[in-house]
């Protein structure tokens, strides 16, 4: 059995470096097989690396990729669109609104107007009724006074029938509406015109003034002072000493 083994063990002690030898020039015989591969497949795997889709793409199919419209502005431009259109919508309403305002406020200001208007128009008229019944009391005061005057002058007429008289000539040389003077106040009630001494009894008419033009006049045979400035007020007088 030793023997066996021993042979054994010098067998492969002599076929050893006969084998080492043979390998070498096998492989340089016989080109790379695996290592040349490698080599290639390397760089493959390195640029996919560097030009990696984003993971939205990756994860979907190649075919769907190439499905996809090409991207464009439509989108936005229908939204800017849509922006320019709000915009000139607000533009509108806010342009109408002014419009209402200034409307309102013209109409309100002619409003304003038409009443003040409407005021004035008022106050005119009122103030013409007032002179109207102003005047006409005026006129029947006058009117009243004028009546009072007539009966007292009739009744002083036919207690002074005798008193004295102007001689017709002398009269119309120096009596009468073309002849105007003016009375100096006295406290006696008398006054001298054209050679004459009048009296009156009566006081002095209200609203006459001694400076106003005057003159004496003959009326139904009475002798009267008038005043140009208020010729429906007549003054009874007659011819004194």
């Amino acid at each position: 059995m030793k023997a066996v083994i021993s042979t054994v063990l010098l067998m492969l002690v002599i076929a050893a470096p006969a084998y080492a030898f043979q390998d070498p020039e096998r492989d340089k015989e016989k080109p790379p097989k695996q290592d040349e591969p490698r080599k290639q497949e390397q760089p493959r795997k390195q640029e996919p690396d560097r030009q990696q889709p984003p993971p939205s793409e990756r994860e979907k199919p190649p075919q769907d990729r190439e499905k996809q419209p090409p991207p464009d502005n439509r989108q936005n431009r229908e939204q800017t669109d849509r922006s320019r259109q709000q915009d000139k919508q607000q533009q509108d309403r806010q342009q109408q609104n002014d419009r209402q305002q200034q409307n309102d406020r013209q109409q309100q200001s002619e409003r304003d107007r038409a009443k003040q208007d409407r005021a004035t128009q008022d106050r005119a008229a009122q103030d013409q009724r007032d002179t109207r019944a102003r005047d006409e009391s005026n006129r029947n005061n006058r009117d009243n006074q004028r009546s009072r005057d007539n009966v007292q002058q009739t009744e002083r007429g036919r207690e002074n029938r005798s008193a004295r008289r102007i001689p017709e000539e002398d009269f119309r040389a120096r009596f009468g509406r073309e002849h105007a003077f003016r009375v100096s106040r006295r406290d006696d009630r008398r006054f001298n015109y054209g050679g004459y001494w009048f009296v009156y009894n009566d006081p002095w008419p209200a609203g006459w003034d001694y400076d106003d033009d005057v003159y004496v006049d003959e009326i139904d045979g009475d002798y009267y002072l008038i005043d140009r400035e208020h010729p429906g007020i007549r003054l009874y007088v007659v011819v004194g000493d």
